[in-house]
């Protein structure tokens, strides 16, 4: 009967045994559980805050290039009409002066063929 009075108190050790085994583990896993759930959330709201910056920049940029683009038009349009303005200039030169036009001209072509056949 001693035996069996052992292996009763034995087999109950082994129980409670188990069951703080089990008490620990439970909490371990909760414990990780809510750590991982921490940490996921914590890595949404920097992915979150990482995604709005992205998106602000990018709209800083896109604002940026369109008032550049809207500078780049006005220089555009002041250039080509310079240049109009240049070339009717010329125009109206060469209509008042062909014979000095015409020297120019050959004068010029004569110096670049020179130049040129130098090289």
């Amino acid at each position: 009967m001693a035996n069996k009075s052992k292996e009763a108190n034995l087999d109950d050790r082994i129980e409670r045994g188990a069951e703080r085994l089990k008490e620990r583990e439970s909490a371990v896993l909760h414990a990780t559980r809510d750590a991982l759930n921490s940490g996921s959330d914590r890595a949404e709201e920097a992915l979150h805050k990482a995604t709005d910056a992205g998106a602000g920049a990018a709209r800083r940029t896109s604002e940026r290039a369109a008032k550049w683009s809207g500078k780049g038009q006005e220089k555009w349009t002041k250039g080509r009409a310079y240049a109009e303005k240049s070339m009717d200039s010329m125009l109206d030169y060469v209509r008042e002066n062909p014979g000095k036009s015409l020297a120019l001209a050959v004068a010029g072509g004569w110096l670049i063929g020179n130049f040129l056949r130098r090289r």
